[in-house]
This record gives structure tokens, C-alpha cells and sequence, in this order.
């Protein structure tokens, strides 16, 4: 007889044909124990057997691709047979190159995957709640006895598998993932900087994950547009999620338009040659008494320190050699006097660069001005003529944080509604989900 139906039936004992005091709770707490980690034996076996028949599926497949000399779809096999040796969970699409002929043994091995986990999380869940009845009862039992100590021990344990962890993730598997593998919507949340909203569903854990599967939500304001995150990772920017960037401002400066840019108190000249290439001009003009206190604004709204985020900015960009004292740019957030964002002065003179620097926010403000950087030498100098060269400037944000909106409950129904942005409760900060 194995260990799982010995312990089976010492459980079942216990609650039904033997009396409370049959077994003591030492006993009891044995088999349960007993029970439980047969339970996930079986469990991993069953896994183990369904990946080792995947990866020969996987295996036949990559022979069959390197043979006809397919280099590209080798190595996206190779990479799925990682995931499953790695046992990652849940897994990304597939990739198209390789989905026609890996998306049927990979619909096997979700169907079974989904089918094993879910079964050991019933048993799992069912002989925890036989466990905490009889547990009960045996407080009872002793309480009724004068047997204080084993009664609050026996207490102490029922407490202790409430808490477990293994069986609190059942219970979200069972309630949150259904058996054809489609799983249940969580939140409604808003990612801070676009603003763009989604429907967050629990993912094959049946957590809440930067794993969970996202969807669009049909918004209001058709400007905001859609994201093209598949889950939560891609939306906020989560490290090791390809992100679905927010293009704050982007513009290659090789025609006559500024892209919105207030020139402030430059001269702004278009089409200027270097090299090869060409980019608009920001000029110092005559009479500038403090040319290192010119600025130009950035149309955009940058994150916060209150609210957070990543920003990433490049810029392709000439300082001719021939300034007097301009020797560069910087980008600071806020007002003057600030550091430059990322400690980053661009600075490359007589040829064309192109730089990028990452930055978390730098003010509680949300401007973003663009000054020059006058060489320590010449700060009192006339720099009539002096200029910046921009060919081109991109800027996105790459981590965000977002609110929630909605708390949402089976089916979809609204439990909790947050309609005032300034009301909503912080879910994620910088890609990071808050509590995680």
C-alpha cells in the first residue's frame, strides 16, 4: 500500500469511522502531513512525465528544422525547450515563425498542465478542509475533557494550515483559474503618464503577477489609444518584460518644423550641414548677457518623485568645434539649478553622436528644459553665434507606475470603484508591483 492511500485512509479515519480521541493530534498532524506531501509527489511526477513527452515533441520538431537548414527557428525551439526544462510558468506566445508546427504539442501540454495543477490543488484543498473540521472538532472534544493545552494546540495547528502557503495557492487556483485555462479579471488599473487603462486577470497561478494577462479597455477619449502589452510586466516596464513604451516626444529635426519646441531666447536655424548631415540650429543671439541661464522648454509632462517612473531619452546631436564657450547640452527637470538628468552633460564636439541616458524622476515638477552647458572658462564670454545642433530627440518613458481603478469580482462585477484619479489607490510604482 503507498504512502498517499495509507495516509488517505488514516485521514478518512478520523473523520468518520474512528472517534475524535482515536488518534492524537500528534498522529493526526502526521498524516495530514503525509498526505499532503504524497499529494505533490504525485503532482511533480505527473509534471515531470508531461514535460519529458513535450520536450521529445519539441526535440523531433528542432531535428525536423535543422535538417532543412532553418537556423532561426533551431535556436526559437531551443529557446522553448529552456522554458520547459526551466519550468517556467505561465509561458509567452509563440513565436510565429515556429507556431504552425509547435502550437499543437504545446496546446497539449497546456491542457495537461493546467489539468495536473489543478487536480493537486483539490486534493490539496479538500484534505486541508477535512483536516480543519476534525481539528475543530477535536478542540471540542478536548475543550469538554478539561484538556485545555491539546484543545489550544490543536488550535494552533488549524491555524497554522490556514496560513500555509502551498494551500493558499491552491485556493487562488481553483477560485481564480478555470479549467480550460482562461482565468478571471482582477483590476482595472491606469498607468500613470498616458493614461491608458486595462483589464487585469489573475495569471495561471491564479495571483496577481507581472505574468497576468492584460487587455485593452474601450476608452473615452479615443486619443489615448490602445497598448500593445500582453500582461502586466509589458505594461508597467517590469524588468525582463519587453515594455510598451509611452512616446512622450519624437522628432528627427531635418525639415522646417521645430516639432513644437518653444525656442525660448534662441535663434533657431534650419537645415544647418555638418558633416554630411543636417539638424536645426539653437543659436545664442546678440546681447545674451548669461547665455548659460537660456533654456528651451520640452513639450512633454515628465513623471514625478511623488508618483515615479523611468524615462529614457536620446538625442543625435553636433556642438561644432568653433563655439566659443558652449561646449554642450543638458536636460534638467524642474527649474534651473538642478542636476542634469541621469548626471548626463551631452557633450561630444565635431561630430555627429547620438547618446541616451536613463532616468528616474529628478523633481516634483513635471517640466523638462533643455540649457547648455558653457565651459567654466567662458561664462562671462560673448557667445553670440554659439550653437547646439540637434538632428534628432526622442523621448519615452520605459517604467511606470499605475492606480487602480476598478477592484473587480466573479464574472467582472464591480466591487470596488475608484472614479476619482486623485482617490485612486497605488497598485505600482516604477514597474514594480507595490507589496512585491
Amino acid at each position: 500500500m503507498t504512502l498517499l492511500k495509507l495516509s488517505s485512509i488514516l485521514l478518512l479515519a478520523a473523520l468518520t469511522a474512528l472517534p475524535a480521541s482515536a488518534l492524537t493530534l500528534g498522529e493526526l498532524e502526521k498524516s495530514y502531513d503525509d498526505k499532503q506531501s504524497g499529494i505533490r509527489l504525485e503532482k511533480d511526477k505527473s509534471m515531470d512525465g508531461l514535460k519529458q513527452s513535450y520536450l521529445g515533441a519539441l526535440a523531433r520538431i528542432e531535428t525536423k528544422y535543422q535538417r532543412a537548414g532553418r537556423l532561426d527557428e533551431v535556436l526559437l525551439v531551443k529557446d522553448e525547450m529552456k522554458d520547459i526544462s526551466n519550468e517556467k510558468w505561465p509561458l509567452l506566445a509563440l513565436p510565429k515563425k515556429i507556431s504552425l508546427e509547435v502550437a499543437a504539442p504545446r496546446n497539449i501540454y497546456l491542457k495537461k498542465y493546467i489539468e495536473i495543477g489543478q487536480n493537486a490543488a483539490r486534493q490539496t484543498a479538500e484534505t486541508a478542509d477535512k483536516m480543519l473540521a476534525l481539528l475543530e472538532k477535536q478542540a471540542v472534544n478536548l475543550t469538554k475533557k478539561d484538556d485545555l493545552q491539546q484543545a489550544l494546540l490543536a488550535r494552533q495547528i488549524k491555524a497554522d494550515i490556514e496560513s500555509n502557503a502551498k494551500l493558499t495557492d491552491a485556493r487562488k487556483l481553483l477560485a481564480n483559474v478555470m479549467s480550460d485555462g482562461r482565468s478571471r479579471p482582477a483590476l482595472r488599473i491606469r498607468r500613470f503618464g498616458d493614461n491608458k487603462e486595462v483589464i487585469v486577470r489573475y495569471d495561471m497561478r491564479g495571483k496577481v503577477s507581472m505574468d497576468s494577462p492584460v487587455s485593452n479597455v474601450e476608452e473615452a477619449d479615443k486619443s489615448i489609444g490602445n497598448t500593445s502589452a500582453r500582461n502586466l510586466g509589458e505594461f508597467v516596464g517590469a524588468k525582463g518584460y519587453e515594455v510598451d513604451a509611452y512616446v512622450m516626444f519624437d522628432k528627427t529635426f531635418d525639415d522646417e518644423d521645430h516639432g513644437e519646441l518653444n525656442k525660448g531666447r534662441f535663434t533657431i536655424l534650419f537645415r544647418q550641414k555638418n558633416q554630411g548631415s543636417a539638424g536645426m540650429a539653437l543659436v545664442i543671439p546678440q546681447n545674451i548677457p548669461v547665455a548659460g541661464a537660456m533654456y528651451i522648454p520640452i513639450p512633454v509632462s515628465m513623471p514625478t518623485i511623488p508618483v515615479g517612473g523611468t524615462t529614457q531619452i536620446s538625442a543625435n546631436y553636433f556642438i561644432p568645434k568653433t563655439n566659443k564657450g558652449i561646449v554642450g547640452f543638458k536636460l534638467i527637470q524642474g527649474m534651473s539649478g538642478g542636476s542634469p538628468l541621469g548626471d548626463k552633460v551631452f557633450s561630444e564636439t565635431e561630430k555627429w553622436t547620438t547618446e541616451t541616458l536613463s532616468s528616474d524622476p529628478a523633481s516634483d515638477s513635471d517640466r523638462l528644459l533643455l540649457y547648455p552647458q558653457i565651459s567654466p572658462d567662458e561664462k562671462q564670454a560673448d557667445l553670440t553665434g554659439d550653437r547646439i545642433i540637434l538632428g534628432a530627440l526622442k523621448i519615452k518613458q520605459i517604467k511606470f507606475s499605475a492606480f487602480i481603478v476598478q477592484r473587480l469580482g466573479e464574472n467582472g462585477v464591480i466591487v470596488e470603484n475608484f472614479e476619482d484619479t486623485d482617490k485612486q489607490p497605488s497598485f505600482a510604482t516604477n514597474g514594480q508591483i507595490l507589496g512585491n
